[in-house]
């Protein structure tokens, strides 16, 4: 990892989208989100008793806490996000808590991006064949899946609608892009 004074996140020379236009769409970078990658058996009490939130136990799913938020990715793997600058703190007390399991820290591996608003989901339905209806992907709801010719994880974040996209740090700089260009004929129709 990185010095925090040498940090740089991929997404620095971008702006944020905000909904200054009533478009019904914001994107901004969560920047440097503390992301663990968590693989084996792990026994929900040792995650609840270290980070006070539930294992998800349904594939697609993630359970949310004050600070964190665990994220099923496949059966005995997933992804846990804590506030930023806290991936040291965070892998100590998941090692100590998970001694079977891997513990990787791959915070410096991938970019955050927030999409939010009333339009979002069909800015982001362009992208993936998912069908992101509040009926099938619902508050709570995660998954690793192909976004725009990348993968990413998605994760919706609340019904508002509101998504977290976790994408490679290589990739981030693309999908900003392309999220900007999908969104622009709805911004571009309340100018």
């Amino acid at each position: 990892m990185a010095e925090a004074w040498q940090r740089q996140s991929p997404l620095a020379r971008r702006s944020p989208m905000d909904d200054d236009t009533g478009a019904g769409l914001a994107m901004t970078e969560r920047e440097f989100l503390a992301k663990i990658t968590v693989r084996g058996k792990v026994a929900d009490d040792a995650i609840r008793d270290a980070l006070g939130i539930a294992l998800p136990g349904e594939p697609n799913t993630a359970c949310s806490g004050k600070d964190h938020a665990i994220l099923w990715l496949g059966p005995d793997e997933w992804l846990v996000v804590g506030p930023p600058d806290t991936e040291k703190e965070l892998v100590s007390t998941l090692a100590t808590a998970l001694p079977d399991a891997a513990v990787i820290d791959v915070t410096e591996g991938y970019a955050t991006i927030r999409l939010g608003g009333p339009l979002a989901r069909e800015v982001l339905s362009m992208g993936t064949p998912l069908d992101l209806h509040p009926r099938e992907f619902a508050a709570g709801a995660a998954t690793r899946t192909l976004f725009a010719r990348t993968t990413v994880i998605l994760h919706k974040i609340s019904d508002d609608p509101v998504f977290d996209i976790h994408v490679e740090r290589s990739q981030a700089e693309y999908l900003w892009t392309w999220l900007e260009t999908a969104s622009r004929p709805y911004r571009d129709a309340l100018r």
